[in-house]
């Protein structure tokens, strides 16, 4: 569990976009900005009804898969909403990489070009980000952090393995939505607050 979890910080903190054109990462005021990602590998445990998602949007791999999708939902936590935003894929398909942007379309970490940067994406926000299983990995973050209609642009690496767990196919995902205006597939999605009922939802509990 603590190695996973070791992976885990490495491959959520410190990867950086593979869309590095002309803007090097300097370049972005990254110390204006919170930056706490609190990795937990949850890995056995169901952290919420899946089915109970307001949102939900396919995450396109390699632009022609469909790897799983992207949950969006609000949970009530002791008088305190949380928008959660959850990746899960197939059973073909096992998560390696996330980087997660939510907030104003403006904040999103772009090169000049106009293709995000995935790498310093979190560094945009507060997060807290649990790991669920090999499938499943999932955002926490506080609701008033956030205005009532955000951005959401989800990014990932996924990989293929074989019955003998030898990997046969690496691919990047997105969250299906709108593409940049750089000329790359990347995408982003906008999310209303008003979509989910809040309330009465619970997390990290066995079922």
């Amino acid at each position: 569990m603590i190695k996973k979890t070791f992976i885990a910080i490495i491959a959520i903190g410190l990867f950086n976009s593979c869309q590095t054109d002309d803007l090097q990462l300097g370049e972005i005021e990254t110390n204006s900005y919170e930056f706490t990602v609190n990795t937990k590998d949850l890995s056995g445990l169901v952290s919420r009804n899946s089915e109970s998602a307001c949102y939900s949007t396919p995450l396109i791999a390699g632009q022609n898969y469909t790897a799983g999708r992207i949950d969006v939902e609000i949970v009530n936590e002791e008088g305190v909403d949380f928008v959660y935003i959850t990746y899960l894929t197939n059973e073909d398909w096992v998560l390696k990489l996330t980087h997660l942007y939510a907030g104003d379309k403006e904040g999103i970490p772009e090169t000049k070009k106009g293709n995000p940067q995935p790498g310093v994406f979190e560094k945009r926000m507060d997060y807290e980000a649990n790991i669920i299983s090999d499938f499943e990995v999932e955002y926490k973050i506080p609701a008033e952090a956030l205005n009532e209609c955000f951005y959401i642009a989800a990014h990932c690496e996924v990989v293929k393995v074989d019955e003998k767990g030898n990997e046969i196919q690496r691919e990047t995902g997105w969250g299906e939505g709108e593409e940049f205006e750089g000329g790359s597939w990347a995408m982003y999605f906008e999310f209303c607050k008003f979509s989910c009922e809040t309330g009465g939802g619970d997390t990290g509990g066995e079922k």
